[in-house]
């Protein structure tokens, strides 16, 4: 008995002595560096900027911002768009900045809802390719501030009035109508419908949110043109997604002053055991429902219950 307590006693003080030897010979890669600063990001400094992803989509994409006066946060966001060598490490990895390089902003004044920015002549800079993106970017940019709704673009001192390349005539006003990421599907020139509906973009572990105007010469209640997209099985553009089940029914929807209330039956649930509704899903059918209605809220119903009401 004594021996083969002896012997365990052996066993586990070679076994300790091998590990302490191992580690001497094989150090670990993972040590806590006490030196190392950690960078917290507070959440209340994240502004929305509109970035190109990997397949060149106008994306919505948050940042810090640590400005906290209006003109100055415009300022620093379109900054954040423009490529140079002081924000390539601040954007995440698999986007990238559509102002061209070197482009400066000569000013930039918020008058009522109305921002007015100059830019240097570097601005048309841009290809053909991307010249609507440009104006897509800086418009969402600077209109995802609650303050602004409305953005006049000048190149030094002169406001412009055709895109660079193609030159196709802009409004002196730009808003979001203009669009985004702008899809056609229409066999005439005339009564032409924008609906603007966002789709889900990954990035590595990174979900991000793509909008895209879609313009057609459908008379549809865009509440059911936006469901039946974001629904749909196969989308017309394959790195475009959706969490939408093409088993949710939208059974009713009522509009009202301030708001949207939604209808759906319970396949709108993430699963049969969860009654919950993915995350996804509610910010791609809440975000494209406040895009084309002038309304604050969307509140989501199944089977006449509510579920949770969306508010940007």
């Amino acid at each position: 008995m004594l021996k083969k307590i002896g012997l365990r006693k052996l066993a586990v003080t070679t076994s300790a002595l091998l590990v302490v030897f191992m580690i001497y010979l094989f150090p670990l890669s993972d040590k806590i560096d006490a030196n190392k600063s950690v960078e917290y990001i507070d959440e209340n400094t994240l502004k929305t900027v509109y970035l190109l992803d990997e397949n060149n989509y106008v994306s919505e994409v948050n940042l810090p911002v640590e400005e906290t006066e209006i003109e100055k946060i415009l300022k620093k966001k379109l900054e954040l768009i423009t490529y140079n060598e002081k924000t390539k490490d601040k954007i995440q990895k698999g986007f990238k900045p559509i102002i061209p390089e070197d482009t400066q902003i000569l000013s930039l004044k918020v008058d009522n809802d109305t921002c007015t920015v100059d830019f240097s002549k570097e601005l048309l800079n841009i290809s053909q390719v991307l010249e609507e993106k440009l104006i897509s970017s800086i418009v969402y940019t600077l209109t995802s501030e609650k303050e602004v709704s409305k953005v006049i673009i000048k190149v030094e001192g002169k406001t412009l009035e055709r895109l660079p390349n193609s030159n196709e005539l802009l409004p002196n006003v730009l808003d979001r109508t203009y669009g985004i990421n702008k899809n056609y599907d229409i066999n005439s020139l005339y009564n032409l419908t924008k609906t603007t509906i966002y789709y889900v973009g990954e990035n590595d572990d990174y979900t991000y949110y793509i909008p895209v105007t879609k313009i057609t010469n459908s008379d549809k209640e865009k509440i059911t043109v936006i469901v039946n997209e974001l629904k749909s099985s196969v989308l017309y553009q394959s790195n475009l997604s959706s969490y939408l089940s093409s088993n949710a029914e939208l059974k009713k929807y009522e509009i009202l002053e301030d708001a949207v209330s939604l209808t759906f039956n319970d396949k709108i649930f993430e699963s049969i055991y969860n009654e919950n509704i993915l995350e996804e899903v509610v910010y791609t059918i809440g975000m494209s429902i406040l895009e084309n209605y002038d309304v604050e809220k969307v509140m989501f119903y199944v089977d006449d219950k509510e579920v949770l009401t969306f508010e940007q």
